[in-house]
């Protein structure tokens, strides 16, 4: 319209679509979405992936958790058992308090009637000690995805896989009640904001 030449407009289409796919090969974000994805929120994917993606781990542990030694015997794992009801799974720790393992029921049942072997038997020796670990930075997403993959409801939070201190567990209520929190959060937020923007019309 601006040269009264109508013959370039579709050279210039033409030209912008291919700008436009080269861009999105070379660079999944927009200007409008790369504020987001710096905050390691993607906005391509559906809305409860992104707020999963987007809480650290070390926003809902557990933090109040039971630890037992790998040189304790298997009755002192009882006696933990039998006062901690809401845990079913313990780090094992060595002596430099560093996880090598994790033991639940599971693990004790060959030997539950056997109070010989429950008195010889050290923790150490009947343990998990192939272990999936999570540290504090990683993502509720991706938690999940390995609650699902292993079948399990609880997994340890630790410093670094380096140096595996214990910080404490994520369970499945966890997930789920830290992902509702921040619905609420960006809900109420979402709110304030539509109430300022019709307060600053006014």
């Amino acid at each position: 319209e601006m040269t009264g030449n109508y013959v370039i407009i579709i050279p210039v289409m033409l030209v912008s679509i291919l700008s436009t796919i080269t861009a999105s090969r070379f660079y999944h974000d927009s200007i409008d979405t790369v504020d987001f994805s710096r905050e390691g929120i993607d906005i391509h994917e559906g809305r409860e992936v992104a707020i999963m993606k987007s809480i650290k781990v070390g926003k809902a542990i557990t933090e109040d958790v039971d630890f037992i030694s790998e040189n304790a015997n298997i009755n002192q794992l009882l006696e933990l058992f039998r006062y901690a009801k809401d845990s079913f799974y313990f780090p094992v720790i060595n002596y430099k308090g560093l996880m090598v393992g994790v033991v639940s029921m599971q693990d004790v049942k060959n030997i539950l009637h056997d109070e010989e072997q429950r008195v010889c038997y050290m923790v150490g020796a009947i343990c998990t000690r192939d272990v999936i670990m999570l540290t504090p930075e990683e993502n509720l997403y991706d938690a999940m995805q390995l609650f699902d993959i292993k079948g399990i409801d609880e997994i340890p939070v630790v410093e670094s896989l380096e140096e595996p201190w214990v910080l404490g567990m994520l369970k499945r209520p966890d997930v789920i009640a830290a992902y509702n929190h921040e619905i609420l959060k960006r809900g109420i937020s979402e709110k304030a904001e539509s109430i300022r923007m019709l307060c600053s019309a006014s």
